[in-house]
């Protein structure tokens, strides 16, 4: 008897051709079915129901299910009450309709657009079906864009969450009321940054005194588990510098790639949809602005620069989280601040990472560097394989390149600035290519062939190319300091 899988899909993009429930035409859909392949003599193999899925998505469960037990050999025909309802995306239709299903022997029929694979004629039928559902679908998502668009402007707040501090109006769709056990949070935020705390200064009082971060807040008001979230630099200053809690309603700072797939992208903030006076404010205008200019003054007062080339490899050894480069206010002899990396988490919650580990900068880069040598020295010590005889012009070659890997070794050593390094190394290589002579082998060099490729790499990508992490302990009783470097060589 042949095999068959009856698929019911309702999502909202069909509500209104559905039906007024969409339990009640998942119902409907499965009951059609069933007749159906009662009629055709069909012994029913599975009903698989994907509810509240769009006919493009591709996650759905139940239909990957299926597809699955199609691919098993499970399935003989798939009935479903329309090709709309197997899927609206055209890739999809051509992908199994038109390639796996025939070389799986598998049917596919559906009831009211009399969509049947086994006639070859009817391709060209399903293809139409296939786009016309795609344009729908296309139609659909430029409406629901403009429509979003406009409540947007509006001041309606179209978030499935209302923003912490906040909770949605029960009376009034897309307006929010002050939250009354956020609110209070949000303005001592503002008036601790009104008294002179920076950014992460606050975050740290406030998971000292144990007060949730959003995330955690928003879990509990969910009856789930708050986990680890704490409070943040990048957490409160976000929140700082939000126009929402000065009553401006700010919305569009994302936005779908396209209706095909789930994945966003961040927008300028010129292209920022923001609706003045649309909100309660949480905070007045004037403290708003006089923030933000505290703020800037913090901004202009610090010397951003580029990243370490350790930074984003170096982990606690208590917790497993990254630890940041950071400084302490005491300035030695020479008027520099101290720089050292330390624990994230125990920088901003101490409770949360208990050793409070830390390791100065120096003391890291001295480390690494003559471990990073000694692979060097390791790797230059092996005996060379036996030499062939080198065209004419590749010895100078071979010298240039092992003065670039001793320029490295200078470099990681701490031996040459940034700039004289650059200067050497644009030498070096503008009269590498001078040379006539082809690029030695790795056989020929007495380097690994994972040696820096030339064009050679910036520190910090020699850096990320070199070491997987480098994990740091507290220093026990002794004062010895732990340190575990995990290669990628």
């Amino acid at each position: 008897m042949t095999r068959a899988a009856l698929y019911c899909r309702l999502s909202r993009e069909d509500e209104g051709l559905e039906g007024t429930a969409e339990s009640e035409s998942i119902q409907n859909q499965r009951s059609m079915l069933l007749a159906w392949a009662d009629r055709l003599g069909c012994a029913v193999q599975g009903i698989y129901c994907d509810e509240d899925y769009s006919g493009a998505d591709r996650d759905r469960p139940a239909f990957n299910r299926m597809i699955a037990a199609a691919r098993a050999g499970q399935i003989d025909v798939i009935l479903a009450k329309s090709q709309s309802r197997f899927t609206r995306d055209m890739e999809l239709v051509e992908k199994y309709l038109h390639g796996l299903f025939p070389l799986w022997g598998v049917r596919f029929l559906a009831l009211v657009d009399h969509v049947d694979t086994a006639d070859p004629a009817g391709k060209k039928s399903r293809q139409i079906y296939g786009l016309m559902n795609e344009w729908y679908l296309e139609d659909l998502s430029a409406n629901v864009r403009a429509v979003l668009t406009h409540k947007r402007r509006q001041g309606c707040s179209i978030a499935s969450g209302a923003l912490y501090g906040y909770r949605k109006d029960p009376a009034c769709r897309g307006h929010l009321l002050p939250d009354e056990a956020a609110a209070p949070v949000v303005v001592r935020i503002f008036a601790l940054a009104l008294s002179g705390l920076g950014c992460a200064a606050i975050a740290r009082r406030l998971n000292a005194e144990g007060i949730p971060s959003p995330a955690a807040a928003k879990a509990l008001a969910q009856g789930k588990a708050p986990g680890p979230g704490l409070w943040s630099k990048a957490t409160v200053h976000r929140m700082l510098t939000n126009r929402t809690y000065a009553g401006d309603l700010v919305q569009g700072r994302v936005e779908r790639i396209s209706w095909r797939s789930s994945k966003t992208r961040r927008l300028p903030e010129e292209r920022w949809i923001v609706a003045p006076a649309s909100q309660p404010p949480l905070v007045s205008r004037a403290v708003f602005d006089r923030v933000q200019a505290l703020l800037a003054a913090r901004a202009r007062s610090g010397k951003p620069g580029a990243p370490h080339p350790l930074a984003g490899l170096v982990v606690c050894g208590l917790c497993g989280h990254l630890m940041e480069q950071t400084r302490s206010g005491y300035r030695p002899k020479n008027g520099l601040p101290t720089r050292y990396f330390r624990c994230r988490t125990a920088r901003r919650s101490p409770a949360a990472c208990c050793g409070q580990p830390y390791l100065p900068l120096a003391e890291l880069e001295k480390l690494i560097a003559g471990r990073i040598n000694a692979l060097f020295e390791a790797a230059a010590s092996l005996p060379p394989p036996p030499a062939k005889a080198p065209p004419p012009g590749a010895g100078a070659g071979q010298r240039l390149r092992q003065a670039l890997a001793r320029l490295y070794q200078d470099k990681a050593a701490g031996l040459l600035e940034e700039e004289e390094f650059s200067a050497l190394r644009t030498e070096l290589l503008a009269r590498l290519r001078l040379t006539e002579a082809p690029q030695p082998s790795p056989e020929n060099s007495r380097f690994p062939p994972d040696a820096p490729p030339d064009p050679l790499p910036p520190g910090r990508e020699l850096a990320a190319a070199l070491i997987e992490k480098i994990v740091v302990w507290p220093p026990d009783e002794t004062g010895n300091r732990r340190l575990e470097v995990f290669w990628r060589v």
